[in-house]
C-alpha cells in the first residue's frame, strides 16, 4: 500500500502560500477513491507553522509534521506513515483518472518496483507538444529509496529517488 506525503506550496515559495491548507485540503480530497479502494494507506502533511495545516491533517485522519523547509521534514513524515511505497505529491495538484489502476499495478511489482514521476497535466504549448517537458509534481518510491534524501525541494527528492519510468496519468492544478 501507499503511504502518501504531501507538501505544503509554502515550502517552495519566497513566502507563505496563504492558501497552503486549501491546496492540501484539494489534494487529499483527490485521493479519497485510493483510499477507499486500498491502494493508499495513510498521509502525512508536511508544512511551515503558518499554514496552519492542523485542523486539515486533524479532520482528514492524517499526520501533520510542522517544518520550515521539506529536508527538515520529510524524515519525520517518514516515521509518521507506514506504508511500503511512498507518494510524495506537491499540494494543490490532483491526480487525474486512472491513477488509482495505475499506482494498483506498480504495486503489483512489490520489490521490482524502481519509482514512478508524476508530471503536470500539459498546460502550454511547448508541454503539449513535449509533454516530457512539463514539471515533476508527485513521485513514488520505495521507502527505502527515499529514507535518507536531503532534499530542498520536490525536484532534489525526485533526483534522489530516480523513478525508472514516468506515469500515463497526469496530474492537474487545483488551486
Amino acid at each position: 500500500m501507499i503511504s502518501v506525503v504531501l507538501l505544503s506550496p509554502s515550502l517552495v515559495a519566497a513566502a507563505p502560500d496563504p492558501r497552503a491548507a486549501e491546496a492540501l485540503a484539494r489534494s487529499l480530497g483527490s485521493l479519497v477513491r485510493a483510499t477507499m479502494e486500498g491502494v493508499v494507506r495513510d498521509a502525512a502533511l508536511i508544512g511551515p507553522a503558518c499554514d496552519d495545516l492542523a485542523a486539515v491533517a486533524d479532520y482528514a485522519g492524517c499526520a501533520h509534521v510542522e517544518a520550515a523547509t521539506l529536508n527538515e521534514g520529510w524524515a519525520r513524515a517518514l516515521s509518521e506513515t507506514r506504508g511500503d511505497v511512498v507518494f510524495a505529491l506537491e499540494g494543490g495538484y490532483a491526480p487525474q483518472t486512472g491513477f488509482i489502476e495505475e499506482a494498483s499495478d506498480l504495486l503489483l511489482e512489490g520489490a521490482n518496483f524502481s519509482g514512478a514521476l508524476l508530471r503536470r497535466a500539459p498546460y502550454n504549448l511547448a508541454t503539449r507538444f513535449a509533454p516530457g517537458l512539463a514539471r515533476p509534481v508527485g513521485v513514488l518510491a520505495q521507502r527505502g529509496a527515499v529514507r535518507t534524501a536531503q532534499a530542498r525541494d520536490l525536484n532534489a527528492l525526485v533526483r534522489h529517488a530516480r523513478p525508472s519510468r514516468t506515469l500515463n496519468v497526469r496530474a492537474i492544478r487545483m488551486v
